[in-house]
């Protein structure tokens, strides 16, 4: 028993030596090296930061630790403050659709009356007191729109239909009637049930609670992702080959802005810890969907911010 205790001792002292190494070496590294020493350790705190099991306080305490991170941190692009109150920081996207751009109490639709559906949906969220909102049971005709979709198209065609803006953040920033607005179909795409209520419903919860946690305030833009033409569609509507999710935040100390993009496949993914797969830089959300983000930013910015992905998910 007693060398086993005595082993035991040398082993964690050999095990406290490399990590204290490991700290030094970091330490004295530069910041492709410290994101370099920083991936596998975040391997480790990821296991438990993004199990579905992990207590809350758990994992609210290693998202702080992730966020001192360089690699979570990411590139902050200086830019001025963004407007206040807007639904998207710099200008909503800009297209050559011809869109209808439809603005409500909460958030903003960039609306194809051609396809017909929304191309983009953009919102702000920020801290809030957790309340609770019934849900509405009905989906309703956008009356200001040409197409004038209506929910019986979804009936029976083997998809859910699928906010863009989710009206569980609208709800708990702005209000009741703010989420009413949500269910109007203007905001609602062809969804497969299982991405709906899984992968697709854990990112948009991670924007609500994890998200507005750490960083306060948030922007959001989302959409479907269309071939040209659609690949298939049920009756009229078109159903997206993809989903994209861009969120921004403004870093005030820094006086800067950062950004990440997600692309998810439509495909039935009910959960997937590896958000690292879905990363992608906003330029290629571009060149699928032919919008421009960021509009407002001078183009060098612009380039800055959008060129190359986000070395991990936040």
């Amino acid at each position: 028993m007693r060398r086993f205790l005595k082993f035991l001792g040398l082993l964690m002292l050999l095990v406290a030596g490399v990590v204290g190494l490991v700290g030094v070496v970091y330490y004295f590294s530069e910041r492709p090296q410290k994101m370099a020493i920083e991936h596998p350790v975040l391997d480790v705190i990821d296991t438990v930061r993004e199990d579905h099991t992990s207590p809350a306080k758990v994992v609210s305490l290693l998202d702080k630790v992730a966020d001192a991170t360089q690699v979570v941190k990411g590139d902050i692009i200086l830019a001025p403050e963004p407007e206040a109150n807007a639904t998207a920081p710099y200008g909503e996207p800009e297209d050559h659709f011809g869109l209808q751009i439809l603005r409500n109490r909460a958030y903003s639709v960039g609306y194809d009356n051609n396809l017909p559906a929304p191309r983009w949906s953009s919102y702000r969220m920020f801290t809030y007191q957790a309340s609770h909102h019934e849900r509405p049971a009905v989906f309703k005709t956008d009356t200001r729109t040409k197409a004038l979709v209506v929910t019986q198209e979804f009936v029976r065609s083997g998809y859910d239909r699928g906010h863009m803006t989710p009206n569980y953040a609208i709800a708990v920033c702005y209000g009741e009637e703010a989420q009413h607005e949500t269910f109007l179909l203007s905001n609602i795409v062809p969804q497969l049930h299982a991405l709906n209520a899984g992968l697709w419903k854990d990112i948009e919860q991670r924007v609500a609670h994890r998200y507005v946690e750490r960083y306060g305030v948030v922007w959001v833009q989302v959409g479907p992702v269309f071939t040209d033409p659609p690949a298939k569609k049920v009756g009229r509507l078109p159903v997206p080959q993809s989903f994209f999710m861009i969120i921004s935040e403004y870093e005030h100390p820094d006086h800067g802005l950062r950004a990440i993009a997600y692309l998810v496949p439509h495909q039935e993914i009910w959960h997937d810890a590896e958000l690292g797969h879905y990363i992608v830089s906003i330029r290629q959300v571009e060149k699928l969907t032919g919008l421009d983000f960021f509009p407002k930013l001078p183009k060098a910015t612009q380039d800055l911010l959008e060129s190359n992905p986000a070395p991990r998910a936040w």
